[in-house]
């Protein structure tokens, strides 16, 4: 129904009706025809966005400080120069002052760069290599080395007065060449070793096994050096058959000393298991298993060489020692367990040893050597 008001009759002309007075009109079904479509994003942004691509976020970049650098390099060039000297067999100087100096003003300089940020990583490698190689660390294994191979020459210790003497700081050079040869004296302990081992095995029906070579090395000089001298051990024989009574024991003592006489190069045996003056009680039980030699797990009998020539100066006189171990008075297990500990696979636990040693004997070889060293590098004076 079409009122009176014109203003109504003018919208009633109108294909649509607006029911609030000033909103838009809504559009007609079917939406307005050609009816612009405008981008989601504006056309300037987006024209600029397409001619400027977006830049990848700047990569950071990371500075290494100089003593990171400086750190890295001072501990490899000290490493190189330690397993230098190892090599060398300079086990000396590697314990000497200098690098013990160069060792800690490594470290300062490592420590400083560990401490500052920017040379941290590099300062790590730095302070790993430092920890492993090490005066420390190479000086144990140089120590090793000369303990293994018995050769203690090189070093700074050739710089010390008299490390080169060929000879011993006490002995006297013309006694040491007029003694009996390192290989005339092995000789001669062999001989007497084998004498010793028919007779007992003939008396007393022992059977015998080697339980071990013969062993030499140089003798220290006195002087920090090595000298051409060299203590021997002749191979050391054991009998396979355990020797228990008392009354055995005595008697094999007897029979050694009978051939020890019959040879003419020892004294009589003497007896270090049994008290004598400068030694205790408590000491003869710890190295013997008890103070009672009739109830001792080790009788230890000793000699030396009798050589009536032996002048003051000269090289001491070749040992020998005869020794049982008797575990049936092992009361603790203690004696069996170092037993266990040192002998090697096959050597008897319990029986007789004998063991023949010579110290500070020129070998034939050397004796040409020994005295042009003699000449090239005399005693220190003072010495004798």
């Amino acid at each position: 129904m079409v009122t009176g008001d014109p203003q109504q009759r003018k919208h009633s002309s109108l294909p649509f009706l607006s029911r609030h007075d000033g909103a838009p009109p809504t559009p007609p079904p079917g939406g307005y025809q050609h009816a612009r479509r405008f981008p989601s994003t504006p056309y300037a942004l987006s024209a600029l966005s397409r001619a400027m691509p977006a830049e990848a976020p700047a990569k950071k970049t990371e500075r290494r400080h100089p003593l990171g650098w400086i750190s890295l390099t001072a501990a490899c060039v000290f490493a190189g120069v330690l397993l230098v000297a190892l090599l060398m067999g300079a086990t000396d100087a590697i314990y000497g002052t200098t690098m013990l100096a160069l060792q800690l003003l490594v470290a300062l300089v490592v420590i400083a760069a560990v401490i500052i940020a920017p040379s941290r990583a590099l300062g790590a490698w730095a302070l790993a290599i430092v920890l492993v190689l090490n005066v420390g660390t190479m000086g144990a294994a140089g120590a090793l080395a000369t303990s293994a191979t018995g050769s203690y020459g090189g070093g700074s210790s050739s710089q010390e007065p008299g490390s080169a003497y060929p000879g011993i700081k006490d002995f006297d050079d013309a006694l040491v060449q007029s003694a009996p040869s390192l290989e005339e004296t092995a000789g001669r302990m062999d001989e007497v070793s084998e004498a010793i081992r028919k007779r007992l095995s003939d008396e007393y029906g022992y059977h015998w096994v080697k339980v071990s070579d013969s062993l030499q090395r140089y003798s220290r000089n006195g002087y920090g050096g090595e000298s051409m001298l060299q203590e021997y051990t002749a191979p050391v024989w054991a009998t396979e058959e355990p020797i228990h009574d008392y009354s055995e024991k005595v008697a094999v003592m007897a029979t050694i000393n009978d051939v020890l006489a019959e040879e003419g190069v020892y004294y009589s045996l003497y007896p270090l298991n049994e008290p004598y003056d400068g030694i205790t009680d408590d000491s003869i039980d710890k190295l013997y298993g008890g103070t009672d030699p009739e109830t001792q797990v080790r009788w230890s009998y000793y000699t030396q060489l009798d050589d009536p020539s032996y002048e003051t100066g000269a090289p001491e006189p070749s040992l020998f020692w005869a020794e049982i171990i008797d575990l049936t008075h092992d009361d603790t297990g203690r004696w069996r367990k170092q037993q266990e500990a040192q002998a090697a696979d096959g050597v008897p636990l319990e029986g007789m040893q004998l063991i023949f040693r010579a110290t500070q004997k020129l070998s034939e070889d050397d004796r040409d050597a020994y005295a042009k060293a003699l000449k090239e590098h005399p005693k220190p004076s003072g010495d004798g």
